[in-house]
């Protein structure tokens, strides 16, 4: 029985560090695309969304790696042979390592920066020409999309969703508002010259 507790706990600490270093090191990408994007944009207003996934998700790991280490130091424990014992522990601390990296990526999740004409979202800037529009789902994960160009969706929570067409909404109406057809622009930019 506990080779199979090995390969399990094999698994998940593969799999939560591959997982932990993928979203920690786009976090540090995204965090350095939003200070950039803000230092450009002095127009750009930061939306923070809940914090409440990676709260439960920093639970998680702190619960996970407490029961690894009481399952080896635990004197009920001790009628487990040891090796038993140490993959048991194994498996709880792989799953706080991909806790730990759930954590990364909810933390990324919850922010995101709006301009007039743009939005960044994880590491990524999306401008609003270029959304076709939100699939609001229900649920309490990565549930809905943003519906991009060329067939493209990007999973978002629900509340980012929510968030993100309320933008949209209100950049269409400020685009019809000030929206002029090409020949308009270019009757304009010719009296401009001729005023001159």
């Amino acid at each position: 029985m506990s080779i199979f507790y090995w390969v399990i706990a094999l698994l998940l600490v593969g799999m939560g560090g591959y997982t932990g270093y993928t979203n920690w090191s786009t976090y540090f990408k995204a965090k350095k695309l939003r200070e950039q994007f803000l230092e450009t944009h002095p127009d750009a207003e930061v939306i923070k969304n809940g914090q409440t996934r990676t709260w439960l998700y920093l639970l998680m790991l702190a619960f996970c790696v407490a029961l690894g280490i009481w399952l080896l130091v635990s004197p009920s424990s001790e009628n487990f042979d040891v090796n038993t014992r140490i993959s048991q522990a194994v498996v709880y601390i792989g799953l706080g390592i991909f806790a730990f990296a759930m954590a990364g990526e909810a933390l990324m999740d919850s922010v995101l920066i709006s301009s007039p004409d743009a939005l960044v979202y994880e590491d990524q800037i999306l401008k609003f020409k270029n959304i076709r529009g939100v699939n609001i789902g229900k649920g309490w994960f990565k549930s809905s999309y943003i519906l991009l160009n060329q067939a493209q969706e990007l999973p978002v929570a629900k509340a980012t969703a929510l968030k993100v067409d309320a933008l949209l909404v209100e950049w269409k109406r400020n685009r019809k508002e000030t929206f002029r057809s090409r020949k308009e622009r270019r009757a304009a930019a010719r009296r401009e010259r001729e005023g001159k």
